[in-house]
């Protein structure tokens, strides 16, 4: 059993799956919190533009990551050829699924495609404007701009649904401020491959002890911003049981700060599986 199970496990982390499950369960987190049904095509885009926008990142970074990674640069060494066509597929099945709901809809999801290219791929356009080839180079903005990223994740939503609530714009601030503790804390991960490339990020600037302070200074804002919104009934009582994440993530910082820490573990499944379990649990909080 082992046998078979681990090269599915190695699949679906190494090869991006979970990231994407977390994308489509932050989308049915969007669409339960707004009272309707998540249907299977929505939950599916979800995962293919995620899919998609993470193997455009792999297939541009892949020498850079054998640093940080090298369990997974060379998993996908052996695909690299491929990922280009994935990339093409995900995105062209994606859009095409999109366009046949409505046009808002499909021309919004041009948006985190465009920030997938200037995050990986870049532009001399840019260097002008912020002083960098690729937003990722530049402190902070990486971080700003994948947590941006996945905080459209609710608006999208609501434009696939014809109908963005104020509860959706409410709950994108929240999705924010989860993917900043994530986005620095692997930060942190790849602060060696990171400080040998000249990109600057919190921990290769301001260190280590910094990095974990702002990463516990955002998770309090999420449970503080949680907790005002539940106790003003701007959000429904279930969403309390996302104060359970906050302390998820403090839980896996806490094993990260102890000496020889996997952290690729610690980053690719159980930071990354932090998004995979809020549709389950704000489900369950609805019961």
């Amino acid at each position: 059993m082992k046998g078979l199970l681990f090269p599915i496990y190695r699949e679906i982390v190494l090869g991006g799956h979970l990231l994407a499950l977390g994308t489509a369960s932050i989308a049915y987190t969007s669409a339960i919190l707004m009272n309707r049904s998540p249907t299977l095509d929505l939950l599916f885009m979800a995962y293919l533009f995620s899919y998609g926008a993470y193997t455009i990142n792999r297939s541009v970074e892949i020498d850079q990551d054998a640093l940080a990674n090298p369990t997974r640069t060379k998993y996908l060494q052996r695909r690299r050829r491929y990922l280009p066509g994935l990339v093409v597929t995900c995105f062209g099945l994606g859009y095409a699924l999109a366009a046949l709901r409505n046009l808002p809809f499909f021309t919004a999801l041009l948006v985190p495609l465009l920030l997938s290219l200037m995050y990986s791929v870049g532009s001399k356009k840019l260097k002008p404007i912020i002083g960098v080839k690729k937003l990722k180079e530049r402190l902070f903005v990486k971080n700003i701009v994948i947590s941006f990223g996945w905080a459209l994740i609710p608006i999208l939503v609501g434009l696939y649904f014809q109908e963005i609530t104020p509860i959706l714009l409410l709950f994108a601030p929240y999705v924010f401020l989860r993917l900043m503790v994530n986005t620095i804390f692997f930060d942190v991960r790849d602060k060696d491959g990171d400080s040998k490339f000249g990109i600057r990020t919190l921990p290769t600037v301001y260190g280590l002890r910094t990095s974990f302070a702002a990463m516990t200074v955002v998770d309090i804002l999420s449970m503080v911003y949680t907790i005002a919104l539940v106790a003003s009934n701007m959000m429904p009582m279930y969403m309390a049981f996302a104060l359970f994440l906050p302390a998820y993530s403090a839980l896996y910082r806490w094993f990260a700060s102890k000496p020889n820490a996997d952290m690729n573990t610690l980053c690719d499944t159980v930071a990354d599986g932090e998004y995979v379990i809020w549709g389950p649990l704000m489900h369950l909080g609805r019961i």
